[in-house]
C-alpha cells in the first residue's frame, strides 16, 4: 500500500500559477473568475504532468487525477486540465487550447 504523505505547507508557500507551466510549446488558456468578473488569455507553454504536480503539493494522484485541499486551495487536476479554487471563491482554470 503506498504511503499517503499530508501536505507540507512550508514546500508550498512559493507556489504560483507559473508553477505549474513548463515553458516551451503548446498553447494553454487561462481563466481567471473574480466574483462576477471573468479573465481569459492565451500563453505559450504547458502544463506540468499530473504526477509531478501531486508530488510537488504532497498529495497523491489517483487514476491520473488530483483532488485535494492544500494550503486552503482546492486543487482539481487531470491530464491537460487544472483547476485552482480559493478561500475567496476566486477560480483559475488552466487548459490546453
Amino acid at each position: 500500500m503506498p504511503c499517503i504523505k499530508p501536505a507540507q505547507p512550508e514546500n508550498v508557500k512559493g507556489i504560483n500559477e507559473e508553477t505549474f507551466i513548463r515553458e516551451g510549446k503548446g498553447k494553454l488558456k487561462v481563466m481567471v473568475e473574480s466574483g462576477d468578473e471573468t479573465l481569459e488569455t492565451t500563453m505559450s507553454g504547458s502544463l506540468k504532468s499530473v504526477e509531478e504536480i501531486a508530488e510537488m503539493l504532497g498529495v497523491e494522484a489517483r487514476d491520473g487525477k488530483i483532488e485535494a485541499v492544500v494550503d486552503g486551495v482546492k486543487v482539481r487536476m487531470q491530464r491537460g486540465k487544472l483547476e485552482l479554487e480559493f478561500e475567496s471563491g476566486d477560480r483559475m482554470r488552466v487548459e490546453k487550447a
